[in-house]
């Protein structure tokens, strides 16, 4: 992934990582009472798309380190009917474990918590119906820049196929993490749309 932004210089390799570092920093540095204004407008969004509306298992995350909480999403997901599921991270590609109020959880190796479920009721990525992706950095393209780990893009490898529909890939970000251009490497899963706190990029 190669960006183009006016403070970062590129192409050159180590942009990704100063962009990473700048972007993670930005996110931490912001108070309370922004990240609960940018909760409440992200669960008006992302409950007002078709998507989410027709979705059945909708795959989302917890939030760490400044990113915007998903916590008024998954509540009233639940309280729609619909099924959450949240990423085990304990192999190279991602599984879903069910999640609902009150579960058992425990902290995996990278230090998130993710419940506490046997193997045989994790769900692979292609049963999802939609899925809340975390990110660094995004463009007005829907292309993305994770934390480095790769889960993501291996995980939905097969969205690149242009016949496979689902599951539907959301971006969540604050808006401040936007930038101008962000080309992607061949191995790149190009999400469906971002949301933010301000707006809904397709």
């Amino acid at each position: 992934m190669i960006c183009n932004l006016a403070n970062l210089p590129c192409p050159m390799k180590h942009s990704i990582s100063e962009l990473r570092k700048r972007n993670r920093e930005l996110r931490a540095g912001l108070d309370p009472a922004t990240l609960e204004q940018a909760a409440r407008s992200l669960v008006e969004r992302i409950g007002s798309l078709p998507e989410y509306a027709q979705a059945g298992r909708i795959a989302a995350y917890f939030a760490v380190n400044g990113e915007i909480s998903l916590e008024l999403v998954i509540e009233q997901a639940l309280l729609q009917g619909k099924q959450i599921f949240l990423p085990n991270l304990d192999t190279q590609s991602l599984r879903f474990s069910p999640y609902f109020q009150q579960q058992k959880m425990r902290i995996n190796r990278y230090k998130l918590p993710e419940p506490d479920v046997p193997d045989e009721s994790m769900l692979g990525p292609e049963a999802i119906d939609l899925v809340l992706v975390p990110l660094v950095a995004f463009d007005t393209q829907c292309n993305r820049i994770g934390m480095g780990g790769g889960f993501y893009d291996r995980s939905f490898a097969f969205r690149k196929n242009p016949d496979q529909l689902r599951p539907v890939l959301i971006g969540v970000a604050h808006e401040l993490q936007k930038v101008d251009q962000l080309e992607p490497e061949p191995w790149d899963v190009q999400l469906d749309m971002v949301v933010t706190d301000q707006a809904v990029y397709r």
